[in-house]
């Protein structure tokens, strides 16, 4: 076997050269970008399956969001924008003598502010028979405004006629607009 000479040497450089050149400057940044297309692919398509699982579960979004708009529509017609106090009062006052209740009395008391709802509790009391007093509550409960009864106490009276005294404290509510 001879020994190559010194131009074939040359060639055998410049053909590794240019495979070597090859390589560094094509297949290996292909090879890259083809990893990098796979990557992107791959991420696609999970995006897609999540958006394919989002719209699956969209018809329930929609029955939720007109439930949440009826329940918006009560809860602005129960707590109402404005304190509206003496309209309740008075209201409360009508249900009072409507179910023949004596010794009435409704005191509004220290007004809170939240963030979004407004508060002020109210004692009220008020003299009757179980089912007078039992009717009153039943009707408060049925108001369009909330009212809120947080505490309930019947008191007999001393001589056992059958006559009770109501002691109860309650909270109403109205929207707070100055909230952002």
């Amino acid at each position: 076997m001879t020994k190559p000479e010194r131009q074939q040497w040359i060639i055998i450089g410049l053909a590794g050269a240019i495979i070597a050149g090859f390589a560094l400057l094509r297949f290996f940044p292909l090879i890259r970008q083809s990893v990098a297309m796979r990557q992107t692919r791959g991420d696609q398509e999970a995006a897609v399956a999540k958006a394919r699982e989002c719209a699956v579960q969209l018809p329930a979004l929609r029955r939720q969001a007109d439930r949440l708009r009826l329940q918006n529509a009560e809860y602005s017609r129960r707590i109402p924008e404005a304190r509206q106090f003496a309209e309740l009062w008075q209201q409360i006052a009508d249900t009072m003598n409507r179910h023949n209740l004596t010794e009435q009395i409704v005191q509004p008391g220290k007004e809170t502010i939240g963030r979004t709802v407004n508060s002020i509790p109210i004692t009220i009391q008020c003299a009757g028979s179980l089912e007078q007093v039992f009717q009153f509550v039943e009707s408060l409960r049925r108001f369009e405004r909330t009212v809120r009864i947080d505490k309930c106490r019947l008191l007999n009276d001393s001589d056992f006629s059958g006559r009770l005294k109501l002691n109860a404290e309650a909270t109403v509510f109205y929207q707070n607009t100055d909230a952002s």
